[in-house]
């Protein structure tokens, strides 16, 4: 692994378990790996976030399904990649120890 890939993956760790955890120097293939898994299960949650319709504060009328359905199809065509808050909150939470370990050789 060599030096622009190290600082990739120190800047994925960074993003998910905050600024600061790591640099390019402490990044090791371990901790390659678990970024990457963290990163796979977060596109996994935001993916299934495309489906959820947003939430209303009256019975739902046919206008309003219709409106939150061309949302999410047109979230699904345009192939939106983003990456929802929550489902970093709990992929950094769920990965946490185990990037901690792998950043520290364990």
């Amino acid at each position: 692994m060599d030096f622009n890939d190290k600082q990739n993956v120190a800047t994925v760790i960074n993003f998910f378990w905050g600024r600061g955890t790591t640099t390019p120097e402490g990044v090791n293939e371990e901790a390659a790996v678990v970024a990457y898994e963290a990163l796979e299960q977060a596109n996994v949650c935001s993916n299934s976030m495309d489906f959820v319709p947003r939430p209303t504060y009256a019975k739902a009328g046919i206008s309003y399904v219709l409106k939150q359905l061309a949302a999410i199809g047109k979230r699904i065509k345009q192939g939106d990649t983003a990456i929802y808050n929550s489902c970093k909150g709990v992929v950094g939470i769920r990965y946490k120890t185990k990037i901690m370990m792998a950043l520290n050789g364990v």
